[in-house]
């Protein structure tokens, strides 16, 4: 089939008003793929009813979600990982101004506490012992501490706050590289870590530290709160897209959703270590990693011209099947999100291409000759924009070294 030629576009100026990507609550947490608000934004504005309903299947970090209670729509959020029932709270707030300032207020007096403890005569029960081989024997004591400490707090923010605060430190003084996704160690971190341990007050740094990320994330939620009358926003974590039931939840006007690229594996490994350190088993963990795209056994396969000649050209039969596995789940789970879109709702999908093989794999024209040529959908727009910014790890085998130059915004009509 022919296929429409991209149309250039940059989101960030069509969308100028969002002047910074990390705006508001947009970036509370670490998310290895993230939504840029502008591009929810303009799909909202042009592509969703006025005060309308969206859904996002695959909604990670929650981009969606804030644009839409920012801009006056309801938004439905559906996620693999089960850690957004920490983060979301927070990043989507329903609490007024007066009680957010409490909550803040008490998280940092928290911090006191737990920084005023006697290590030596620290004892820790029932602490997964896999989390001590990513520390120092001091710094696993202490994180654990605090981690004690966190489950015992009883008010629900509270609680939140200081787990994504130590979530992001607990991560950043361990030996895992925590500014990559994943997780990894590497002798660099690895002796960064143990200099630190040896020649640091760490209790204290670590103290401060927490202060100022608390007063970070407070900031922000006060904008958020203090700027904007927010709409509320309902959202299911640790659930599959694939087999979730969408129509149950009423129908929406718009699916605005970025789900995850072919080989782009393990997004749960990122979350690995906060969830051992709020208790989850290992086989808790690998349940929601069995759930990852490409990591299923697909029950059929997706065929269409371009597909079909593009498998072809794949020789490995370990990736034929990550292939397969990838399509099949990707425009499975669309088109179960897509059976609570209302006729002529509009359907927004962004992805990027990848390679594998040496060869360019672009997504976009699967989901576009599946939705158009066997679901009947009608094509509207096809926006191509140029990646700004992007993280590029070296010395990891890697088949497109370079990175993906381009996104592409696919638009259907229902």
């Amino acid at each position: 089939m022919k296929f429409p030629n991209p149309k250039i576009i940059s989101f960030r100026d069509e969308v100028d008003e969002i002047t910074n990507t990390s705006y508001l609550t947009h970036s509370l947490y670490y998310h290895p793929a993230k939504f840029i608000p502008q591009i929810v934004k303009y799909c909202l504005t042009e592509y969703t009813k006025k005060g309308g309903k969206t859904l996002d299947p695959f909604a990670g970090s929650g981009t969606t979600g804030l644009e839409a209670s920012v801009n006056g729509y309801s938004a439905l959020l559906t996620d693999i990982n089960p850690l957004l029932d920490y983060f979301y709270p927070i990043k989507l707030p329903e609490f007024s101004i007066k009680e957010w300032d409490k909550y803040a207020l008490n998280a940092i007096g928290i911090v006191d506490k737990i920084y005023d403890v006697d290590i030596k005569k620290l004892r820790i029960k029932n602490t997964n012992s896999k989390l001590e081989y990513w520390y120092p024997p001091d710094l696993f004591l202490y994180f654990s501490k605090i981690f004690e400490e966190i489950k015992k707090q009883k008010n629900p923010i509270v609680k939140k706050i200081l787990i994504l605060t130590f979530f992001k430190l607990s991560k950043k003084y361990s030996f895992a590289e925590h500014a990559m996704p994943k997780l990894f160690t590497s002798k660099r971190k690895r002796q960064t870590i143990q200099d630190l341990n040896r020649n640091t007050d760490f209790p204290s740094k670590i103290a401060i530290e927490a202060k100022k990320e608390i007063k970070r994330i407070d900031k922000s939620v006060t904008e958020l709160i203090n700027k904007f009358n927010l709409k509320k926003i309902e959202y299911y974590s640790g659930v599959d897209a694939y087999n979730f039931n969408y129509k149950e939840k009423g129908m929406v006007d718009s699916i605005i959703t970025s789900p995850p690229y072919l080989q782009a594996q393990e997004y749960m490994r990122t979350f690995k270590l906060e969830m051992m350190w709020l208790g989850y088993s290992d086989e808790k963990i690998k349940s929601f990693s069995k759930k990852e795209i490409p990591f299923r056994k697909p029950e059929g396969r997706i065929n269409g011209q371009y597909i079909n000649t593009t498998r072809d050209k794949i020789k490995s039969k370990k990736l034929q099947e990550m292939f397969d596995s990838y399509f099949w789940f990707t425009i499975k789970a669309i088109e179960n999100a897509s059976n609570s879109l209302r006729k002529k709702g509009n359907l927004c999908v962004l992805i990027g291409n990848p390679v594998m093989e040496k060869e360019l794999i672009e997504i976009w024209k699967v989901i576009y000759e599946y939705f158009v040529v066997e679901k009947g959908y009608k094509p509207i727009e096809v926006f191509e924009d140029k990646i700004v910014t992007r993280k590029l790890f070296s010395g990891r085998k890697n088949n497109n070294p370079t990175g993906m130059h381009s996104e592409f915004l696919l638009v259907l009509e229902k």
